[in-house]
């Protein structure tokens, strides 16, 4: 008989019901946590004297042979909470095994279980964006950053950039992402241990203490939001949701660009697979996978919300539903950062199929435009209809603005406009790599830009890095802290 179903339940659940209600299968995620909550609120026991140092010890010893051992809830038991208090009492005895749930609910272990193991993806995930974001970096300041490819609006050629800008843009949507998620640590890393079932416990437990050796920055104070706020929760699935967003809108492009149509990148063997029947297919299945799973953790989000979105305070075994969506936004998000990142630093770029591409596009309409304002004097909007005219008579004959004869496309110009343009002035209006180098205002894709933006973006990294590792400390000297109260707790 299982352990709570003694009292004022007569028999155990059946089967189906049993399976109905129980978070056997992801409890694996937090058993670990549960054992540090169960000794950090032991230690609290023993201090404010609820139960003697000797059953305290014996507790403690007996908790720290489970870790990573419990590994999965049998099916006769409801959750890896029992399945610890069951293992610690098999190990002690009921008459000290059974002091160790004084004072504390499953109610709030759970919800510390969880933060506890949520904080550990935040951190993983975070430590994977800055992977990508290094990535990233590393292509735009190698000699194919500097590269000049069609930049696109509607998915048609629109001005030069470089594939340095290209891959910034992609590091700068990406980052922030990092940015939210590590603005959500706080607000995940808060301790609802001490609020029980809801309204707190009568023996003198310090909250603090209990906290403070769990590795948590503070207090979830009030004990009815303690144990009722998923808000946490939703919070980091919409960041990773709006993370992986971005990353799905990358892998599109990367999917587009690697067409025979386009034909700009190669992609990684290693991220490829063939056809059963077509021998020549080289399909990006790891991209095609990440734009998958993207629509995984928008349904874990929109999955989480509806949970919550009408139950009353405090706890309602709908939240148990929610976390396996936790789970896998998190698991999904990370496997997706590493498989990008090797990606990014794999794949190779044609520059040959990008110039063909670029010189047929008139993507230079916008400067030489530009240029009739400079040089000419003309209304930006005159100067807009003159070129478009220009572009529309071109295209007829099946040729572009790089492509058409100097002298001729002066005439042109002359014919239409009236203004004398040097030879000079329409050579560099017409080339796509004098485009991008004339766009030098600040975050343009001027490749001197590039170099700035890189550089900077480089030393954010280690910003980064030292926030993560600042994180990391703290919880590992919370852990040393604990162990060496457990030690001297235990060794008495």
């Amino acid at each position: 008989m299982k352990i709570t179903r003694g009292g004022r339940l007569a028999g155990d659940l059946t089967g189906d019901v049993a399976r109905f209600t129980s978070s056997a299968e992801h409890d694996h995620y937090i058993a670990d946590a549960v054992i540090e909550i169960n000794m950090a609120h032991v230690l609290a026991l023993a201090k404010c004297k609820c139960i003697e140092k000797d059953d305290a010890a014996a507790i403690l010893s007996a908790l720290d042979s489970l870790f990573g051992k419990v590994k999965h809830v049998p099916p006769d038991m409801e959750d890896i909470h029992m399945v610890v208090e069951e293992e610690v009492t098999r190990l002690v005895g009921e008459k000290t095994g059974g002091k160790m749930h004084t004072g504390k609910s499953r109610n709030d272990q759970v919800a510390t279980a969880i933060r506890m193991r949520l904080r550990a993806f935040i951190i993983e995930i975070c430590e994977g964006i800055v992977s990508l974001q290094r990535s990233l970096l590393q292509r735009a300041e190698s000699p194919e950053g500097r590269i000049v490819v069609p930049g696109y609006t509607h998915l048609q050629h629109a001005q030069p950039v470089t594939i340095a800008h290209w891959l910034l843009a992609h590091h700068d949507s990406i980052k922030r992402s990092f940015d939210r998620l590590i603005g959500s640590y706080q607000r995940i890393n808060l301790c609802p241990m001490g609020a029980a079932a809801l309204a707190g416990t009568g023996f003198k437990i310090d909250r603090a203490m209990v906290a403070g050796y769990l590795g948590f920055d503070g207090l979830l104070e009030n004990t009815m939001d303690a144990v009722s706020s998923r808000d946490f929760a939703l919070e980091a699935i919409s960041s990773l949701a709006i993370l992986m967003v971005d990353l799905s809108r990358f892998a599109e492009e990367l999917i587009v660009w690697a067409s025979s149509e386009f034909g700009y990148i190669d992609i990684p063997d290693d991220h490829a697979s063939t056809s059963s029947i077509m021998p020549q297919k080289k399909n990006p299945v790891t991209l095609e996978m990440l734009r998958a799973k993207c629509g995984s953790v928008l349904g874990d989000l929109v999955s989480t919300i509806a949970i919550m979105k009408a139950l009353p305070l405090t706890y309602n075994l709908d939240m148990q539903e929610l976390t396996p969506h936790l789970w896998d936004a998190c698991e999904s998000t990370a496997l997706s950062i590493r498989v990008l990142a090797d990606f990014v630093s794999k794949v190779k770029f044609s520059e040959t199929r990008i110039k063909a591409s670029l010189d047929r596009g008139s993507s230079v309409a916008t400067e030489l435009a530009d240029v009739l304002v400079r040089e000419g004097g003309l209304p930006f909007r005159k100067a807009h209809r003159i070129v478009g005219s220009l572009v529309k008579s071109l295209s007829s004959e099946g040729v572009s603005l790089s492509e058409v004869d100097l002298d001729r496309l002066r005439r042109m110009i002359a014919v239409e406009s009236g203004i004398e343009l040097s030879r000079e002035s329409v050579e560099r209006a017409v080339s796509p790599s004098m485009n991008v180098d004339v766009r030098s205002v600040r975050g343009g894709p001027s490749r001197s830009e590039a170099q700035r933006m890189v550089r900077e973006r480089m030393k954010s990294l280690e910003e980064e890095e030292r926030a993560i590792a600042l994180i990391r400390q703290r919880i590992d000297r919370a852990r040393e802290e604990m162990r060496k109260e457990f030690v001297s707790t235990a060794g008495s």
